[in-house]
C-alpha cells in the first residue's frame, strides 16, 4: 500500500465531507441533486472522536436502478486526526486485507491495494458531488415548509 498517498486521500476526504455535511454536529442528513442521481448523506453513529455517515445514490425515477448509480457507502470521520476512510461498499466490510498474511485469492476476493481503490474512489466521487451538486433545503417560512 502507497500510505502517503492513502493518508492523502483520506485526508482530502475529509475535507470534502466536512463541505457536504455543514453544521454536522447538529444535523442528521442531507441531500444533494446531481444530473444523474440525488445523493443523500446520513449520520448513522456518533461518538466524541469519530463519525460514521451512509452515502447513498438514488437514481432520478423511482424505481430503476441506473447501472452506473455508486453503491452506497459507509464512511468513518476521524475528528481528532481528521481523516475520513470507507469501512464498508454495499453493505461489505470491512474494506481490504489486513496487510499482513494477505493471500489471493481468498475467501472475500479482495485485492490487495482494495482499501486504497475504495478510498481513491470515494475521493473522486465526493469531488464530482462538489462540482456538479446542488443542496436541497427545507425552507420555513410563516409556518410553511417549501
Amino acid at each position: 500500500m502507497d500510505l502517503p498517498n492513502y493518508h492523502a486521500d483520506c485526508d482530502a476526504n475529509y475535507l470534502r465531507l466536512c463541505k457536504l455535511m455543514p453544521e454536522l454536529a447538529s444535523n442528521h442528513s442531507w441531500r444533494y441533486r446531481m444530473p444523474e442521481c440525488t445523493l443523500e448523506v446520513s449520520v448513522v453513529e456518533r461518538s466524541r472522536y469519530t463519525t460514521e455517515v451512509s452515502l447513498l445514490a438514488c437514481s432520478g425515477s423511482e424505481g430503476a436502478k441506473q447501472w452506473l448509480t455508486p453503491p452506497p457507502i459507509t464512511v468513518r470521520l476521524y475528528h481528532d486526526a481528521r481523516m475520513a476512510e470507507v469501512v464498508s461498499v454495499d453493505g461489505q466490510g470491512p474494506v481490504g486485507g489486513d496487510g499482513l498474511n494477505f493471500r489471493y485469492p481468498n475467501p472475500a476476493m479482495h485485492n490487495e491495494d482494495e482499501r486504497q481503490q475504495v478510498n481513491r474512489y470515494l475521493s473522486e466521487w465526493l469531488a464530482h458531488c462538489l462540482a456538479n451538486g446542488r443542496a436541497e433545503a427545507e425552507i420555513q417560512l410563516g409556518g410553511q415548509r417549501f
